[in-house]
């Protein structure tokens, strides 16, 4: 694991939207923007992390029950459909 340092990470500046959305968010939760991003990017990490630690089974119960008798291929459709439905969304917003 890579060592902490007292560099900064330089990101890329956010669309104005997004840096809008971020900013107003904050100002709702009573933080600095910065202190937000981070507490945004921790967060991220930590669902990320704990994604990893789970497998398909333990992440999909809760859906399953909710769901009721869902096959694994009408699970798949409906991801399969949800994730061409995103990225045609999103295709859509990078020609404007």
């Amino acid at each position: 694991m890579a060592s902490m340092t007292s560099n900064p990470l330089k990101l890329p500046p956010l669309g104005r939207k997004n840096m809008a959305q971020l900013i107003a968010r904050a100002r709702d939760v009573g933080v600095p923007p910065e202190d937000y991003a981070r507490q945004l990017v921790e967060d991220g990490l930590a669902l990320q992390r704990e994604a990893e630690s789970m497998t398909i089974s333990e992440i999909m119960a809760p859906v399953r029950k909710a769901a009721g008798k869902v096959d694994d291929g009408q699970i798949l459709r409906l991801v399969e459909k949800a994730r061409a439905d995103h990225h045609r969304i999103a295709a859509r917003g990078k020609r404007r």
